[in-house]
C-alpha cells in the first residue's frame, strides 16, 4: 500500500528514543510513547494538502513527523504556545481552531492527521464528521488513540482495594484529560456513520510496555508540595546539577530493553492503542 508501508517486522530505530530523551528525559513515560509512535508515523505517506489535528507547541509534531516535511495546516484549540509552533518552521499555516468546528471548506484535504488528541476531545464524534467534511473523497484519515485495552489493564494492575481502582483511573483520566476509550468496534461504527471507511488498523503497546509506560507516568507525575517530580527535574533548581548525560544513558537503555525489544505492533486483537487509517468515501 502507497500510503503504508507494511513489513513483516517492525524494529523500532533507537534514534528516536535517543532523540526524545535529549529534550525530555525528565518524563520518560512521553518518550516511551512518543518513540514508539515516531515509528509509526515512518511508515506513513502523506499527500498535500495536510491537515495534522492537536499540534500543542508543536515540538511532538517536530519529532513525530519530521520526514514528512512541511505541513500545510496545524491548528489547536490552544494557541498559548503557537509562537514556539511557528517558529520550529514546520506548518505552512497555525490557526487557532476547535475540532468540532473547523473553517475550513468542504474538501479541503488529501491526508488529515492527528497524534493522542481524540481522546481529549469530549465531542469526538463531532470531530470526526468534521474530518469527514474536510477531506476530499478518497483522502486519508491517520488516528492514534488510546484503546479500551489500556483502561482495563490499568484498572486490573490498580485492583488492591474496593473502589481504589476506579479512583485511580479517574484521577488518572483527570490528569490526561481522557474522555474515550473506545473499541476497535466503536471506531468503526463512528467512521462509518461519518462516510469513513477503516482500511488498517493495528494496536500498539503490548500489556507489559502499557503497564510499564503507566509506572513509569506514575513516578514522574507523582506530585511533591503540589508539584510533580517531572517539574523538579526539568525546569526546578535540581536540573541544573543533576547528571543529566548519565541519566539520559540509563533511560536510553531501560527503555530500549523494556519496550522495544519485539517491534512496537502487538497481537493484532490486543493493545493498549489503536492505529488508525481511514479513508473519505
Amino acid at each position: 500500500m502507497k500510503y503504508f508501508k507494511e513489513q513483516n517486522k517492525y524494529k523500532v530505530k533507537p534514534s528516536y528514543v535517543k532523540d526524545l530523551l535529549r529534550a525530555y528525559w525528565f518524563i520518560p513515560s512521553d518518550v516511551l510513547q512518543r518513540a514508539i509512535e515516531a515509528n509509526i508515523w515512518d511508515l506513513c505517506k502523506f499527500t498535500h494538502p495536510i491537515l495534522s489535528i492537536g499540534i500543542g507547541n508543536g515540538e511532538v509534531d517536530s519529532y513525530l513527523f519530521k520526514k514528512h516535511g512541511l505541513m500545510d495546516v496545524g491548528i489547536d484549540i490552544d494557541d498559548s504556545e503557537f509562537d514556539t509552533a511557528r517558529s520550529l518552521g514546520i506548518y505552512k499555516n497555525i490557526y487557532k481552531v476547535n475540532a468540532g468546528k473547523m473553517p475550513f471548506k468542504k474538501s479541503s484535504f488529501s491526508t488529515v492527521i492527528s497524534n493522542s488528541t481524540f481522546e481529549h476531545i469530549k465531542n469526538d464524534e463531532k470531530a470526526i464528521s468534521e474530518v469527514s467534511r474536510v477531506l476530499k473523497a478518497g483522502g486519508l484519515f491517520f488516528l492514534t488513540t488510546p484503546s479500551n485495552f489500556l483502561q482495563e489493564w490499568i484498572l486490573a494492575f490498580e485492583g488492591n482495594g474496593k473502589g481504589q481502582s476506579e479512583k485511580k483511573i479517574k484521577s488518572f483520566n483527570k490528569r490526561l484529560d481522557h474522555f474515550h476509550y473506545h473499541t476497535l468496534s466503536e471506531w468503526e461504527d463512528i467512521l462509518k456513520s461519518n462516510k469513513l471507511e477503516l482500511i488498517t488498523h493495528k494496536y500498539y503497546f503490548s500489556e507489559n510496555v502499557s503497564l510499564y509506560w503507566y509506572r513509569l507516568f506514575k513516578i514522574f507525575t507523582f506530585k511533591i508540595n503540589d508539584k510533580e517530580v517531572w517539574s523538579y527535574l526539568g525546569h526546578g533548581k535540581l536540573s541544573r546539577v543533576l547528571p543529566k548525560k548519565i541519566i539520559i544513558k540509563l533511560f536510553e537503555k531501560i527503555i530500549l530493553k523494556n519496550a522495544f525489544k519485539n517491534g512496537f505492533f502487538t497481537d493484532p486483537n490486543v493493545g493498549g492503542q489503536h492505529f488508525i487509517i481511514a479513508k473519505r468515501k
